[in-house]
């Protein structure tokens, strides 16, 4: 498991040679390792003691951020109060209501808590209440087989987890390991900590997972932006990121959007001045381009009662793939084109001003 660490944070693998002993491990502990695809992005360590669960997790995006989480238990295992801070400082405090499972962004620990109450359950089926901020949502886990729940997560998002017999989380995922933390017994996590933020200073952060970017283009008379975030493939398959028979959100993060200030037609479409929501349907080969007038929401948020139109694009196999995510708009002699480069793909769509 070391060697798998020091693969993946690239540069601080002298250091994790000793990461699992340099500390002594309490009794009713671990840690996970966080990946977005083949780079580490986080790592977390949590210790239980009696109704007292304390966890501290390291993320490396944009920069080094240590965060804390204190979890106290009743009797019956449920989550009564929890607290949150940062490196140091006060932790702020807060009570749960309903026996809910907080679900503290960063932190997997919550997620194995949610996993041990449906393996105690004993049924293939259960449902679990976690919160979300002020608001308690219902988890609908499924047993695929003897090790392995499917659910939902907080976001809607499809994800499945590997338990042991005791519910103990080995290995959780998002998307088929789209996003993946995976269990290891023990990490050094301040000396990690210190190698990161060391990294920063050296003026290697690792800087944001998808950074927004802007497209700007003059077409015919029309002023045209696209606002976008640029996600890499990290050792993923564009089939893993962009599944076929799915919309996709044409990057990542918030909905990307195009914004003209002159009416627009791609194919049968007209688009009137003003600003769309980009989306994609990719069917194998074959991708369609969904106009939405909704903007301003996650990705994840489409609206298909407020889509514009569709039009189908045209597709080509790279010479060079494209790691990183790429929208381009580009002047032709009968208007311009749209252009969305990823993996080995370009998919393109020829438009003209009105």
């Amino acid at each position: 498991m070391i060697r798998m660490l020091a693969t993946g944070l690239a540069g601080v693998s002298v250091l994790l040679c000793g990461a699992a002993s340099a500390v002594a491990q309490a009794a009713d502990s671990a840690a996970f390792i966080v990946r977005l695809g083949q780079d580490t992005t986080a790592v977390e360590r949590y210790v239980r003691a009696g109704d007292r669960i304390d966890a501290i997790s390291v993320t490396r995006t944009p920069r080094t951020t240590v965060r804390r989480l204190t979890l106290w238990l009743g009797q019956d295992g449920s989550v009564t109060r929890f607290a949150t801070g940062g490196a140091t400082g006060d932790m702020r405090e807060q009570t749960v209501a309903g026996g809910a499972i907080p679900i503290v962004n960063g932190f997997y620990v919550p997620w194995e808590l949610v996993l041990t109450r449906a393996v105690a359950s004993g049924q293939a089926a259960a449902t679990i209440t976690v919160a979300a901020g002020q608001a308690p949502i219902p988890i609908e886990m499924r047993r695929a087989d003897a090790g392995t729940w499917r659910f939902s997560d907080q976001f809607g998002q499809a994800a499945s987890a590997e338990v042991d017999a005791m519910g103990r989380m080995l290995r959780y995922a998002i998307d088929d390991g789209r996003i993946s933390a995976e269990r290891v017994a023990w990490l050094d996590i301040d000396a990690i900590a210190t190698a990161f933020a060391a990294r920063d200073e050296a003026g290697r952060p690792m800087g944001s997972l998808s950074p927004l970017d802007s497209v700007r283009a003059s077409v015919g008379g029309a002023s045209i932006v696209v606002e976008y975030s640029r996600p890499s493939l990290r050792g993923r398959s564009l089939d893993m990121l962009v599944p076929s028979g799915e919309v996709w959100r044409t990057g990542a993060n918030n909905a990307s959007t195009l914004e003209t200030d002159r009416a627009l037609s791609f194919g049968d479409v007209r688009l009137e001045p003003g600003t769309y929501s980009l989306f994609t349907h990719r069917d194998g080969r074959a991708w369609t381009l969904i106009f939405n007038r909704q903007t301003g929401m996650s990705g994840l948020a489409r609206d298909p009662a407020r889509d514009v139109g569709r039009v189908v694009m045209s597709s080509r196999v790279l010479d060079e793939p494209a790691e990183t995510f790429t929208i381009m708009v580009e002047p032709t002699a009968d208007g311009g084109v749209l252009r969305l480069r990823w993996a080995d793909v370009e998919a393109s769509v020829p438009f003209r001003t009105n």
